[in-house]
């Protein structure tokens, strides 16, 4: 069960959550926003929670997931991506917005979250095989995607 209040826990994970979503997504604002919304599904569930991080390091995850989709639906209709204020690029976020979902997801989680073989599979639902393959894969082609 959990040891610790939900303050606490808020500010241990808030800053890594914010990263993990700011390497999914390409805005700060966004990141934020999907981080506050996972806090608030944690907090929702909070005493029904065995493990309150990996719920919420899920929750972050599928946030982004939903937030790409539906940028991919607006610039499929027209509607196109908001742009990026100069100030906060950073080229290799850039690199990676330019890897399948998946792939950059695993990447992210392992080298941004640190996150284990395991503990990525677990969050995206796959098998530790799987994970494997997409970061070595993912990493092949950020090279590429570099080098260009």
């Amino acid at each position: 069960m959990i040891t610790v209040d939900f303050d606490e826990f808020y500010r241990a994970e808030y800053a890594p959550m914010v990263r993990l979503a700011r390497g999914l997504v390409d805005t700060s604002e966004s990141a934020e926003e999907i981080a506050q919304d996972a806090f608030a599904a944690v907090f929702e569930r909070w005493g029904q929670l065995d493990a309150p991080g990996g719920y919420l390091r899920t929750a972050v995850v599928n946030g982004a997931r939903s937030e790409l989709r539906k940028r991919e639906v607006r610039r499929r209709v027209g509607l196109g991506r908001p742009p990026q204020p100069t100030a906060e690029r950073d080229y290799l976020l850039d690199a990676l917005d330019r890897l399948p979902v998946k792939r950059k997801t695993a990447l992210v989680l392992r080298y941004y979250a640190g996150l284990s073989e395991r503990e990525i599979a677990e969050t995206m639902g796959v098998r530790p095989g799987t994970v494997k393959s997409m970061v070595s894969r993912g990493l092949a082609e950020l090279r590429e995607v570099i080098e260009q």
